[in-house]
């Protein structure tokens, strides 16, 4: 059998015109794009028709997109650096935030900024009944993550952002899930600041995006720690072969997700309809239970207990291993925390009953798979649990 990757929350095989672009570039258009001479000009003129085509694509003017190494590098942008040009006041955050917009918002603590998190129900959406609360003085910046990589849930960021627009509150939202399963248009968006991470797509590595308005822009334009070059807000020399990379990327994707002020929708494509029918196969099992919400979430996003037919728990690391030898690759979590012993922060946060608070197990599809790929999945993950539960017993 051959290997099934159902890990695309964590990274994504390149798409064979991104590596070809890379390889390109690499190979006959590698100058300095801050050179003045005809081979950094060359570099520069790629890179500008780069952004230009990204910003096409996502409604954008090219003065709002940037480039960074990641979406985490975005995330530290678009708090840290930007609290720096604020007076301190309160950074309020969703309970089932990237594990990177915690550790910022820990710094800003240090820096004497107060800290608020949003509670979220069982299926991981915030409760809008505190959102008066969240939102009164002294809140400064909000940041929601749009879709939760480890259980799916999809936050109503547009109702969110109007409601911060309205009170001078600055908006960011991570949307590194959300952009590979359609494209986003940033002129309808209530955000002041969005990442977004290009190996999450299908594109190379060590590039990131992070979109601004005008008037964020400004702030970070007055930090002597990072200023504007050439329509950078990061020093070194930009890499013209990920940018362009990531714009090959980005290409691939041609339908548009409709966003209203309290729902997303997602285009319905193959990776959809493939997750749909996982999932129709493994609700069925009775050593996993189904957790996130069945509607509000990413479309290739499934989330599950391992847990025996009679409920003791079975750890998500041991099913993962067990699955890797079988060729099938899926996670426990977020790839940036889940080599972490203990209880997931995002369980408890939903309320999972202490015992599975390390038994989640996250699937996640991309382009690259199969139907024949999700027929043979449920079956061994079928097995695999079997076995699990021989030895518990």
């Amino acid at each position: 059998m051959n290997n099934i990757y159902l890990d695309a929350s964590a990274t994504t095989p390149p798409h064979i015109d991104v590596i070809n672009k890379l390889k390109d570039i690499q190979s006959e258009c590698w100058g300095n794009p801050s050179s003045i001479h005809k081979v950094g000009v060359i570099a520069r003129e790629i890179l500008e028709r780069s952004r230009l085509s990204i910003a096409n694509k996502l409604k954008a003017s090219s003065e709002e997109i940037f480039f960074t190494s990641g979406a985490t590098e975005s995330n530290y942008l678009s708090l840290k650096v930007v609290s720096n040009n604020l007076d301190k006041g309160r950074l309020v955050i969703s309970s089932v935030e990237h594990p990177s917009i915690n550790l910022i918002a820990n710094q800003l603590f240090n820096d004497g900024w107060d800290i608020k998190y949003w509670p979220v129900d069982s299926y991981g959406i915030i409760n809008l009944d505190l959102l008066e609360e969240m939102l009164s003085p002294p809140t400064k910046m909000v940041s929601i993550i749009w879709g939760q990589s480890e259980i799916g849930s999809i936050q109503p960021i547009n109702l969110i952002g109007m409601e911060c627009k309205k009170r001078n509150i600055l908006f960011h939202t991570d949307a590194t899930q959300v952009l590979p399963s359609g494209l986003i248009d940033w002129s309808k968006l209530n955000v002041d600041m969005l990442s977004a991470s290009a190996h999450k797509l299908q594109g190379p590595k060590g590039i990131g995006l992070l979109m601004l308005r005008r008037g964020v822009r400004e702030l970070l334009h007055n930090d002597p720690s990072y200023g504007f070059k050439n329509g950078s807000i990061r020093s070194g020399t930009e890499s013209v072969p990920l940018i362009a990379g990531f714009s090959t990327a980005i290409d691939l994707l041609n339908e548009y997700i409709e966003v209203k002020d309290n729902q997303t929708s997602f285009p319905m494509n193959n990776v959809s309809k493939m997750t749909s029918l996982l999932k129709k196969n493994l609700v069925m099992n009775k050593q996993l239970t189904f957790i996130g919400p069945h509607r509000e979430r990413l479309p290739n996003n499934l989330s599950f207990l391992c847990h025996t037919k009679s409920m003791i728990p079975i750890k998500g690391r041991e099913i993962v291993r067990l699955l890797s030898q079988h060729g099938v690759y899926i996670s426990s979590g977020s790839a940036c925390s889940s080599s972490n012993q203990g209880p997931n922060p995002i369980l408890v946060a939903i309320n999972v009953d202490k015992p599975l608070q390390e038994s989640g197990l996250r699937i996640t599809i991309g382009p690259w798979i199969s139907n024949d790929d999700i027929n043979s999945v449920s079956n061994i993950i079928y097995e695999s649990l079997q076995s699990l539960e021989l030895k518990k017993q």
